[in-house]
């Protein structure tokens, strides 16, 4: 854990430390650059999506019937009645 700790820690100081040095460095406004983060995030997104709908298909052909975003409800089995046995008195 602790291990796991430090490499994020890291990796959130490396991140800090490039993009400082990228705002320091590039002529840009700060505007352009955040539009700049934006655009590849929701590019990112699209992608992502693009990527999941495509796997779905497969798996779709693959499986033979359509998957839901709901999962199928699953009947439960039927109680099964326990015999009684009475107790001598």
């Amino acid at each position: 854990m602790k291990t796991l700790l430090k490499f994020v820690g890291g990796l959130a100081l490396g991140a800090a430390l490039g993009a400082g040095g990228y705002l320091l460095l590039t002529k840009e406004s700060e505007e352009g650059i955040v539009r700049e983060i934006k655009e590849g995030v929701n590019r990112a997104i699209e992608e992502g999506k693009r990527s999941a709908e495509e796997r779905r298909k497969q798996l779709e052909q693959e499986l033979g019937f359509p998957i839901d975003d709901e999962p199928p409800a699953i009947p439960a089995p039927p109680l099964q009645q326990q015999p009684t046995t009475s107790a001598p008195a």
